[in-house]
């Protein structure tokens, strides 16, 4: 064998390689988060809140066995030695569960309609099922109450006038009554009904329209694919609506405290308020059993629901729910948008129309039309302790809006743009609160602050601090939401021009997550200027806003004028500020797309 070909031999079998030993891929090193100076400041906001968070429900455990330094259970003991604990349980759970079927019910059927069959009505048929989340619950009770009462309630008066008149009867109060059971679970209902909407459209949204149009094809009719087809396949969404609706159930206070109570409706919220607040000295031990045990409920309730979730079957989500041919209903279609428009007139057509009657009036009773004006309105609302309240609810409002949509968007940013451990956890830790009534994050706010070493009781600073654990699961989910649908392009683009995390954030990501910060904004705003939960155990004559406001005159027997004045006022600010803020955003897109453009 020749030299060179020696050497062509080596270099075959060199460039060959062993053919046994197999090639690693090389691994992606993992990216390093650079702690700067706006990362560190975000992430020590984010460790403060959940530790606001934390705090209160780590005493509301352990107040259930360790109290004044020592192993007890007494709180435990307190708790089952309530008078009427049993009917309480059996009041809940049979209003509770009631409004929550029939919400299902009505919910689904109205995201069905709307999202498959031909008796949509454009925007509005959008619009109506979600509409009552602007009515505050506050007035949507006091509203059915001057509605249904027995002797001066307006629907009331107007069936006496067409049954003495027309049929010879001899009414002098009733037929119905505000203070009874189908009255409560019928206005339970219309407040739960926009939850169920909105979950189960969303998932009829993404639900493969073709598994419906081919069960058609092989013959089914629709209500057999309905039942067959539509409704396993939104199981998962069905499930997560019907926790919700429980969720609120358990944590709606201005309800039963209006119409339930005096019925004696003895609800779960309610009888904590009262243990804290009318009892001397307050029953803190009962309290703490009871708010336990709503938490205890709605853990099982949700564990529940996942074991459900991954036990059963469900049909393919496809995302093409939009795309579907809609179903004709022919002569329904007229019966099915009728009762759609029924809905909306009930939940706030009504309501508001019974608040702005009385408010008007001064009184309630029958329409004059001589005294019909502003006069008293605006005599009620310059008020001195009106004026105070209302003040302290648009402040505490603004202030907590904003600061949860901030600290919520650094959040968010934060897990989806610049993960981490820490961060991941503490988006997880600011959703919290989503799961817990808000009467009982008052009870732990009450039991972590407002004694030694804090002694915040009854100020501003104790009624912030609870609006904002409350605000936060809506701050995040908008948020994170909002920065999901940024890029990361844009950023890296202004990281290697030289811009700061934190220049980064304020001139790129921000303007890009205005939009849905501006919902959240809003939601959050609707929600504690119209606060009732909270603010009964939280505010204070000193420090009063208007839920506790209304609370004082209702129980105080004060005049129904006045209470319709603030429950209507706290209503058309809520519109305005939606209207205006959707305007901004709107308006705003439209400048920004011009610019671009």
């Amino acid at each position: 064998m020749s030299e060179n070909s020696v050497i062509d031999a080596e270099r075959t079998s060199a460039s060959a390689g062993p053919p046994d030993v197999p090639v690693r891929p090389l691994s992606t090193p993992r990216r390093k988060v650079s702690p700067t100076a706006f990362r560190l400041v975000v992430l020590l906001v984010a460790a403060g809140v959940a530790l606001l968070i934390g705090y209160p429900l780590v005493r509301i455990v352990l107040g259930l066995v360790w109290v004044d330094g020592t192993l007890t259970f007494s709180a435990v003991s307190e708790t089952l030695a309530l008078p009427g604990l049993g009917d309480t349980l059996l009041d809940t759970f049979i209003v509770t569960g009631s409004s929550v079927v029939l919400a299902l019910v009505i919910g689904s059927a109205f995201a069905w309609l709307n999202e498959r069959t031909d008796a949509r009505m454009g925007v509005l048929t959008d619009v109506l099922p979600v509409v009552n989340f602007l009515m505050p619950g506050i007035a949507t009770a006091v509203g059915w109450l001057l509605l249904m009462s027995s002797d001066a309630g307006y629907v009331n008066k107007v069936i006496r006038a067409v049954a003495n008149g027309v049929f010879g009867a001899n009414l002098t109060s009733g037929p119905f009554s505000a203070n009874s059971w189908y009255t409560v679970i019928g206005v339970y209902t219309l407040t739960l009904v926009p939850f169920v909407y909105l979950v189960v459209s969303a998932g009829l949204r993404n639900l493969d329209s073709r598994l419906e149009e081919q069960s058609r094809m092989c013959g089914a009719g629709v209500f057999t694919t309905l039942v067959r087809v539509t409704l396993p396949a939104l199981r998962p969404s069905l499930l997560s609506a019907a926790f919700l609706a429980v969720w609120f159930g358990f944590a709606v206070f201005s309800v039963p405290v209006v119409l339930a109570e005096p019925a004696g409706i003895q609800m779960l919220s309610v009888e904590i308020v009262h243990l804290l607040t009318s009892s001397y000295p307050p029953q803190t031990g009962a309290a703490i059993g009871l708010s336990s045990l709503e938490l205890v409920v709605l853990g099982a309730i949700w564990l529940l629901q996942q074991r459900s979730l991954r036990g059963g079957r469900t049909a393919v989500m496809g995302g093409k729910g939009s795309g579907t041919e809609r179903i004709p209903l022919g002569r329904l279609r007229g019966v099915a948008r009728a009762a759609m428009l029924l809905y909306l007139f009930c939940a706030v057509v009504l309501p508001v129309g019974a608040l702005t009657l009385v408010t008007l009036n001064g009184y309630w009773g029958a329409p004059s039309w001589e005294n019909f004006g502003l006069g008293s309105f605006w005599s009620i609302l310059t008020d001195p302790a009106n004026q105070q309240a209302i003040v302290n609810s648009l402040v505490f409002s603004l202030i907590t809006a904003t600061v949860a949509v901030v600290i919520g968007g650094g959040i968010a940013w934060l897990s989806v743009h610049s993960p981490g451990t820490i961060a991941k956890a503490a988006a997880v830790v600011s959703k919290v609160p989503a799961a817990i009534p808000p009467v009982v994050v008052a009870v732990g706010m009450v039991l972590a602050f407002a004694g030694e070493p804090f002694f915040l009781g009854g100020t501003a600073l104790i009624l912030l601090m609870g609006f904002l654990v409350i605000a936060m699961p809506e701050a995040s989910i908008t948020s994170e939401a909002a920065a999901g649908q940024v890029g990361t392009e844009l950023g890296q683009a202004s990281s290697l021009s030289g811009a700061s995390q934190g220049r980064t954030f304020r001139s790129v990501y921000l303007p890009l997550m205005l939009p849905g910060l501006a919902a959240g904004w809003t939601l959050i705003f609707v929600r504690v200027m119209a606060d009732v939960e909270a603010s009964a155990l939280l505010a204070s004559t000193g420090t009063p806003v208007i839920g506790f406001q209304l609370l004082a005159i209702f129980e105080g027997g004060g005049g129904y004028a006045e209470l319709a004045a603030l429950a209507l006022f706290v209503s058309l600010v809520s519109m305005v500020m939606v209207a205006v803020v959707l305007s901004a955003t709107s308006m705003w897109q439209a400048r920004r797309n011009r610019q671009q453009s």
